[in-house]
């Protein structure tokens, strides 16, 4: 296969596709727009035969780990010739801004789940309308081997990643925009990833939106944590750096074959996650905030305390204010814990639904993460659930995206 070129100055349209210097130049940008489909091998060729490479950023454009990169089927790359502009390493492309073309989609019927209406469910896509950019010279280098199967449904896979093999469960819609949004899931303590897709109503949300669902499995871990007593299975949250933790690492990892297998749309990748999920949920979006559009947990929040235990409180209400003036509100004031919440800068919105009468995670973590993140300036929605104990939502994936699915990077 031809090799894209890397050269320092290129510049592209964020729609751009490559044309090598053994390429006709005026002949390929004449002969677009093209449809593109996949040969035996999966290759994306034109009807001329020709494999179509674009540039990385493309929202339907995947890459491999060795940085090729290639369209998706279907996907129209090239722009019109009049476009086409020489940079300085000798590779033509078109200099222009995306065309705006949206996937046309369907609308929801418009059923409601536990009182949120799903509205415009089948995600078209955001319109590009930022400036020309410039082509970055690497993506994620994170090192896995594995795959995802490339078929519609639901799937087990497995990646081994920082010496381990680890289970994920593969969710995708058959019916989908060509650059989907990824949701990735966590499930809490001693649960799995087809826990989360049977009981968050995640086939629903992943089937009306057109989203590509993944949940990974977390690990058995010999000992306890601030968030455990004993030996249990566990996100880890100690070590909070993208490029020591393991978990950290497996989600780095998914993101990166999601994007290869299904071109997921870069703009669109969202965490969510129920108990020590929604834990690792908040470690995630805020540790990878740069690609991260949003996140959404369930029975988490900020812990300022020693462990979870620390705090007991539980109480009656639907607001946090109204919570806060009650018996037993505690005053914990120690570390951040799943990791530090950043007090200024980019916090990705989030969604937070809690049990006033959680018994095991206190509901005052989830307003402790609400205050923080509108002292920052970040985007929270809090849903407390009055009387409601340590339980996730049967609704949750639905609920979480009737706020997520508006949220993208830039």
């Amino acid at each position: 296969m031809k090799k894209l070129l890397w050269g320092v100055g290129v510049f592209v349209g964020v729609a751009g596709c490559a044309v090598t210097e053994n390429d006709s130049v005026e002949q390929e940008l004449r002969a677009c727009p093209e449809l593109v489909r996949r040969d035996e091998s999966g290759n994306p060729r034109n009807a001329a035969g020709q494999i179509r490479q674009c540039w990385p950023g493309n929202a339907r454009c995947f890459c491999d780990r060795d940085n090729d990169c290639y369209a998706e089927e279907g996907y129209v790359p090239c722009q019109p010739l009049s476009a086409a502009v020489t940079t300085d390493s000798g590779v033509r492309d078109s200099g222009v801004r995306d065309s705006g073309v949206r996937d046309s989609g369907v609308r929801d019927s418009g059923v409601r789940d536990s009182g949120v209406r799903q509205a415009a469910t089948m995600d078209a896509g955001a319109r590009d309308a930022g400036p020309v950019i410039s082509v970055p010279a690497t993506a994620d280098t994170v090192s896995y081997t594995g795959s995802f199967a490339a078929r519609n449904g639901r799937s087990r896979a497995q990646l081994h990643v920082a010496g381990e093999a680890r289970d994920v469960t593969v969710y995708v819609p058959t019916t989908r925009p060509s650059a989907p949004a990824l949701v990735l899931a966590f499930h809490g303590t001693n649960g799995s990833g087809d826990v989360m897709l049977d009981e968050s109503s995640a086939r629903a949300m992943a089937d009306r939106s057109g989203a590509v669902f993944i949940a990974p499995d977390s690990r058995w871990m010999p000992r306890g944590d601030w968030d455990h007593a004993t030996e249990e299975t566990y996100w880890q949250t100690s070590g909070v750096s993208p490029g020591a933790n393991p978990d950290l690492l497996l989600t780095r990892a998914i993101i990166v074959e999601a994007q290869r297998r299904f071109g997921i749309d870069p703009r669109r990748i969202y965490a969510i996650g129920h108990s020590n999920g929604g834990f690792f949920a908040e470690l995630v979006a805020t540790q990878l905030s740069s690609r991260i559009a949003g996140f959404a947990v369930s029975s988490a929040g900020l812990v300022r305390c020693s462990t979870t235990r620390g705090c007991s409180f539980q109480g009656s209400g639907s607001t946090c204010a109204a919570l806060r003036s009650q018996a037993g509100w505690c005053g914990c004031s120690g570390p951040d814990l799943p990791g530090p919440i950043p007090t200024s800068g980019r916090i990705p919105p989030a969604y937070l639904t809690h049990g006033t009468r959680d018994p095991l995670v206190s509901v005052q973590y989830t307003c402790a993460l609400a205050e923080r993140m509108a002292g920052a300036g970040a985007a929270a929605t809090v849903v407390l659930r009055n009387g409601d104990g340590h339980v996730m939502p049967e609704t949750f994936a639905l609920d979480a995206w009737a706020f997520l699915s508006s949220r993208r990077l830039p």
